[in-house]
């Protein structure tokens, strides 16, 4: 009987992981997606003349 209801427990417990999102994977690792800048204000230096 404890076997029973420790595999209820776990099935039920399992159906909180699953998520009821429709996203991507490629939109959620979007929002890990930085782009680097030089300098404290976030806007990169100018780039050099070519001569």
């Amino acid at each position: 009987m404890k076997r029973i209801i420790l595999a209820i427990t776990v099935l039920a417990f399992n159906t909180f992981l699953f998520s009821c999102n429709d996203e991507t994977i490629a939109e959620t690792d979007g929002l890990y997606n930085t782009q680097s800048t030089e300098g404290d204000d976030g806007n990169p230096p100018p780039t050099p003349p070519r001569g």
